[in-house]
């Protein structure tokens, strides 16, 4: 299917810098720009999700946080956006997303979530697609989950109406071996055709 567009009518996208302190709210979860403060609950939040895995030797989780956070922006090609999921309650961290802008000509990235089964992946959603497809600019977000997944956070996907588009074989490599991966995604016009649905 060819959705035909006129470069002239799309505005530009809007860049997000490091300088750019980001908080999205949806009761009862806020996302925003990590800062050295959260560094604590960054730890507590690693701790907990690294219980069981197995991961590379030599591999500085918390120099790749930190770094991760310097350098977090949306701008070029590529270009990463960090944000936590922080509960309003207890100020916790519950997850971290990661937003890679894969082509700034296509306006598309990539969401990645760290923790899939925290209790408020639709919040969470509510708050970031608004941002992404409406104040950013971006035209498709897409996530990479395992065949079969059916944690909070993939269910969560596909009530805010992204839709699986295949199966990536051997796309994913880690400490076990080679893994299938399933693309699902969303655009801009089919999420706001599902708003006004919901609306």
């Amino acid at each position: 299917m060819i959705i035909r567009t006129h470069d002239t009518h799309l505005t530009p996208l809007r860049p997000v810098l490091r300088r750019h302190l980001l908080q999205l709210q949806a009761v009862p979860v806020t996302l925003r720009s990590f800062q050295r403060t959260d560094l604590p609950r960054w730890r507590a939040f690693d701790d907990r999700r690294q219980r069981g895995q197995r991961h590379p030797p030599g591999v500085d989780e918390e120099a790749r946080f930190l770094a991760n956070i310097h350098r977090s922006r949306l701008q070029e090609d590529n270009d990463q956006l960090v944000l936590g999921v922080f509960d309003d309650t207890q100020g916790a961290l519950l997850d971290q997303l990661h937003i890679r802008l894969q082509s700034l000509h296509s306006r598309c990235a990539e969401l990645r979530s760290l923790q899939h089964q925290h209790v408020h992946p639709q919040a969470a959603l509510q708050a970031l697609c608004p941002f992404l497809f409406d104040d950013v600019g971006l035209h498709r977000i897409y996530v990479l989950l395992p065949p079969g997944c059916t944690t909070p956070f993939a269910k969560a996907l596909q009530a805010h109406g992204f839709t699986r588009e295949g199966i990536l074989r051997d796309h994913h490599l880690d400490a076990e071996g080679w893994h299938d991966r399933q693309l699902l995604a969303l655009t801009a016009p089919a999420w706001r055709s599902c708003q006004q649905r919901v609306g």
